[in-house]
């Protein structure tokens, strides 16, 4: 027997003598078909060698048990070494293996037979891991690839080609798949799917199992294997080998998926995924994980984080957080049961809330919820006695086929003619948002292993925030810091992914009460974030917002929504640390807001991505997360804004000291309604927020909440017009083109829009329900003003039509009935006009009359002898100011220059000033001769040219001091303060100016 033994560094020779037969393998050792693709062949000689090891490496006995020969390691070697001379793109030798089903007849056996031999199981191990490599990136383009066998386009030739890569791709698919199930359904596993109560008696029993002795399944037997090397501090080459070995087997096991997807294939992968959840956690895995990432820091385990970043996001792919952190609750009697819907509280049943009838009772509501309960129960009709129900002949698309009876009857319509007619061609315009959601817990949702596999998952997501999620994350980002050459294309997305995914589980862990287990040190704790702070930091911040733009440029819309999603998250927990009772979380808070929104150049790419959506390019979480982004965004600045303002106005004009005070300044300074105005108004946003409105009934509750929020702040925001130098309203009055304040409303009045509440406003299901009566009453409230609007302003039934590219003017004008500011500067001009000739006709109506008057009084006080009346003679009067030039100027000539130097003075104040200006610099004609006289001197003249003037003036009109006539000619006598300087050439500017007090006399009325 050992001189028949193959060597051991031998793969292609065989031994020169065989004392043991070539036995058939399960009929299966038929020589695979050749192929046009020299890779995809297998030479026969290697074939034959690879029959010789399969059959040598042991046999069962006659009690089932598998039994290896001795030398089986030498033989398993081998195996070994044929397996990594494979093509890594087409696999043929791994395919032939599948074929012969050596690993579950041979190699698993081998593995539970030997459980105690190191050698034997970690060359096992060694082969489990080459056999379930993931596909590599040929092999998936490949099984992916859309082959045209109808355009005639392509030779025959590439076609068979096409085809046979395909194959080969799709046989790859499909063996690892039967590995991953083989291995979950190990016998060995079953105890991990029991009951409790029978768990205690099940069990994998070892030779004979006389004592009936529990062991381990056969993943426990691999993960035996880390105990060793990890428990050393100074580790060898060997121990890091075999760390890393079990590392990426488990890696392999969790990353299979197959590669095309159906509604069965997604049914009983997520079956199969939440099995191996549910194994791994009895198996202890997810406890060596843990323990992995509680000495990842440490120099000897710091290669192992971006595997074990690996196995977390495969771990964590296809489950919903939110799901994995209500898992621990358990759902009373009452919501398991069928119910009626909530009503709304504080309203009646037959409340008129909205458009709905009177004769809606509660019956309506019943038959609408049953009515909805049996949709549910025929949607699921196909899945049992759909082979005998018969068939119908179906024309669709020109063809005619038939088809089950059961299943096409049962099949959801959408739309009246929709079983008659071929659906409509799908386009950006019709359909806004493509994919799927990725919160695909209703496909999880298989049972109890389901259920149990969301509180595994919740289990090991609280260990693992509690104690290594610092330490994980901080190697994550010294990778990405550094840059480092160990990373690769998509290990940026598997980070923001898993980051996201704890973000989201512990906010609604949050949200829903629930306690981590074991937390009496957190009960005391303030506060609010705990190990999450690890990224919460300005390097988190900017790796991902750098990271829109990137994905941007580089069209990954996929990539992109999960760096929103992740965005949403962290700006959430931003908002958490800010209302926090920790002084240091809040600091931090203040510190990522001043970084964020307030910097001179802030990282905020909010308004970026609102610009960027695009429909038909994005699903629905996408648009949800934006939503959502923007929620919290406007939440913070209007709260920080508030406790600035108030906490200044409490301090007054005190100087900012420390940097907590300087960041509360920049942010009391910060002009959020010009920032919200320029990045958040416009017709691109609220169709964004329209679409995702329509979607009402697939939005979650706050979804809903969040967008009629946005609608109103639309509403109730006031447009500043202008920069209050052209104020025309005080003087316009209460005339009709006065300038109504206006808000952003008008640009809710749109087709799209009304479409939608249309839709809501008529759907009966949702009116009895509390989730939707803030839309409801916004809804009706919207459609109630615009009715109002549209009686006083017709032509919105045209603008609804029509996008507006400035919003703010449009919103004007439709307010103000398309009056703009060149209007009411010409009605403004038309009004003073008026005045002024209003005041003309006045003074006009005024001098006569004092004229009349006058004229009446001389005449009475002259005797009759002498009196006589010449109109058309006038009163010739000695000008004092003209005695050089000796001009005579009449009295209503006068009087007219007179009433036209006030209407000048009174239209323009400034030609007024001149003449005061003028008037002081004059000098008295007795004065022109002499230089300045003195205040003395100003004074004797003053009185004495007092004096002969009321002298005169007795004279003339007698004694009577109080008649009109004396009224009207009294003298204007102004005096001035002002000082005076000499008008010379050689002024003293040193010498300070003496005080004059001057007096203008008005000689008009001097005969």
């Amino acid at each position: 027997m050992e001189q028949a033994q193959p060597s051991p560094t031998s793969v292609t020779a065989a031994p020169s003598t065989k004392p043991h037969p070539k036995p058939k393998l399960a009929n299966n050792n038929k020589t695979p078909a050749q192929s046009s693709i020299p890779e995809m062949n297998v030479d026969k000689r290697i074939i034959d060698e690879l029959l010789l090891i399969c059959s040598v490496i042991g046999s069962n006995d006659s009690s089932g048990e598998f039994v290896p020969v001795t030398d089986c390691l030498a033989w398993l070697q081998d195996l070994q070494r044929a397996l990594r001379r494979d093509n890594d793109g087409y696999r043929p030798i791994g395919l032939l293996l599948g074929q012969w089903k050596v690993v579950k007849t041979k190699l698993l056996p081998l593995v539970m037979s030997c459980r105690y031999d190191r050698g034997v199981v970690l060359t096992v191990l060694k082969i489990l891991v080459i056999l379930t490599k993931p596909l590599s990136e040929s092999a998936i383009k490949a099984g992916m690839q859309t082959i045209d066998v109808k355009s005639g386009k392509v030779d025959d030739s590439v076609i068979k080609e096409q085809i046979k890569l395909r194959e080969n791709a799709q046989a790859q698919s499909d063996l690892l798949m039967e590995y991953k199930k083989m291995i979950v359904e190990h016998p060995s596993h079953r105890y991990a799917f029991q009951q409790p109560k029978n768990a205690k008696t099940s069990g994998y029993k070892s030779n004979g199992g006389g004592e009936g002795k529990k062991e381990g399944g056969l993943l426990s037997i691999f993960t035996s294997l880390l105990a060793e090397p990890l428990s050393r501090t100074s580790r060898t080459a060997s121990d890091h080998l075999q760390i890393e070995l079990v590392l990426h087997f488990i890696r392999n096991i969790l990353s299979t998926q197959p590669m095309t997807w159906n509604s069965e294939e997604r049914r009983e992968h997520a079956k199969l995924g939440g099995e191996l959840v549910v194994l791994l956690e009895k198996e202890m895995v997810l406890e060596v994980l843990v323990c992995v990432g509680q000495e990842v820091e440490k120099r000897e385990n710091e290669g192992y984080n971006l595997l074990l970043m690996e196995i977390l996001s495969y771990l964590l792919k296809g489950h919903d957080p939110s799901d994995v952190a209500k898992s621990s609750t358990k759902p009373s009697k009452l919501q398991t049961t069928l119910s009626p819907p909530k009503p709304i509280k504080g309203k009646k049943h037959k409340s008129t809330r909205t458009i709905m009838t009177s004769k809606a009772t509660a019956s309506t509501s019943l038959r609408s919820h049953l009515q909805s309960e049996r949709d549910k129960l025929s949607a699921h009709a196909s899945s049992r006695h759909s082979n005998f129900g018969g068939t119908l002949l179906v024309s669709a698309l020109g063809k005619k086929s038939y088809v089950s009876a059961t299943d096409y009857l049962t099949k959801p319509t959408q739309g009246p003619t929709s079983r008659h007619q071929p659906a409509r061609r799908k386009n950006k315009k019709t359909e806004v948002f493509v994919g799927t959601t990725k919160s695909i817990s209703s496909s999880l949702d298989c049972g109890p292993i389901g259920h149990r596999a969301k509180k595994a998952l919740d289990s090991f997501c609280h260990k693992f925030v509690k104690q290594c999620y610092g330490p994980v994350m901080k190697s994550w980002k010294n990778e990405f810091r550094r840059d480092s050459n160990r990373l690769e294309d998509g290990d940026r997305t598997m980070f923001f992914k898993i980051v996201w995914f704890f973000h989201r589980w512990w906010r609604v862990s949050k949200e829903n009460g629930l306690k981590e287990k074991d937390n009496d040190e957190s009960k005391d704790s303030k506060s609010v974030a705990q190990n999450l702070i690890f990224t919460m930091d300005v390097f988190m911040f900017n790796l991902v917002l750098n990271s829109t733009d990137e994905y941007h440029e580089h069209k990954k819309p996929e990539k992109l929504a999960q760096t929103v999603a992740l965005y949403a998250e962290m700006l959430n927990l931003l908002s958490d640390m800010y209302e926090s009772t920790d002084s240091t979380e809040r600091m931090m808070a203040l510190g990522l807001m001043d970084r964020v929104f307030y910097a001179p150049e802030p990282l905020d790419r909010l308004p970026r991505l609102l610009s960027r959506w695009t429909a038909g390019m994005f699903g629905r979480d996408y648009l949800v997360d934006l939503v959502e982004c923007c929620h919290v965004v406007w939440k913070l600045l209007d709260v920080n804004s508030e406790r600035c303002a108030e906490s200044f106005l409490e301090s007054g004009d005190k100087r900012p000291t420390d940097a907590v005070e300087r960041m509360n300044l920049t942010a009391y300074e910060f002009d959020k309604d010009a920032y919200f105005t320029r990045k958040f108004v416009s017709n691109h946003i609220v169709f964004m927020y329209t679409q995702l409105l329509s979607q009402y009934t697939s939005n979650e509750a706050h979804v809903n909440r969040h967008v009629v929020a946005y609608f109103v702040r639309l509403c109730k925001f006031q447009i500043k017009s202008g920069d209050g130098d052209l104020d025309y309203d005080d003087a316009l009055g209460k005339n009709d083109l006065v300038a109504k304040q206006s808000t952003y409303e008008p640009m809710l009045y749109n087709i799209v829009m009304f479409t939608t509440l249309d839709t809501i406003l008529n759907d009966s299901a949702i009116r009895d329900k509390e989730d939707f009566s803030s839309l409801l009453m916004f809804a009706s409230s919207l459609m109630k003003r615009f009715a109002r609007a549209a009686e006083f302003n017709q032509m919105l039934f045209v603008e609804a039509l029509f996008k507006h590219p400035i919003p703010h003017r449009f919103c004007e004008f439709a307010t103000n009935m398309y009056v703009n500011e060149e209007l009411r500067m010409i009605a403004v001009r038309d009004l003073l006009l008026e005045d002024q000739r209003r005041y003309d006709r006045s003074a006009d109506d005024g001098d006569d009359g004092i004229t009349e008057e006058k004229k009446e009084i001389e005449t009475a006080s002259v005797p009759k002898g002498l009196s006589y009346n010449d109109e058309e003679e006038q009163e010739i009067e000695f000008n004092g100011n003209d005695l050089d030039e000796g001009e005579f100027i009449p009295i209503r000539k006068r009087q007219k220059l007179r009433r036209k130097k006030r209407r000048t003075l009174a239209s323009d104040p400034i030609t007024e000033n001149m003449e005061e200006s003028s008037d002081k610099e004059s000098i008295s004609p007795e004065s022109d001769d002499a230089n300045t006289p003195s205040k003395a001197e100003n004074d004797d003249g003053i009185l004495e040219s007092e004096s002969r003037s009321v002298e005169g003036s007795g004279q003339k009109q007698g004694t009577d001091e109080h008649s009109p006539t004396s009224i009207s000619k009294k003298k204007r006598i102004r005096k001035s303060q002002q000082s005076i300087k000499e008008d010379s050439d050689d002024e003293d500017f040193s010498a300070p100016a003496k005080v004059m007090r001057r007096t203008i006399f008005d000689d008009d009325e001097d005969d």
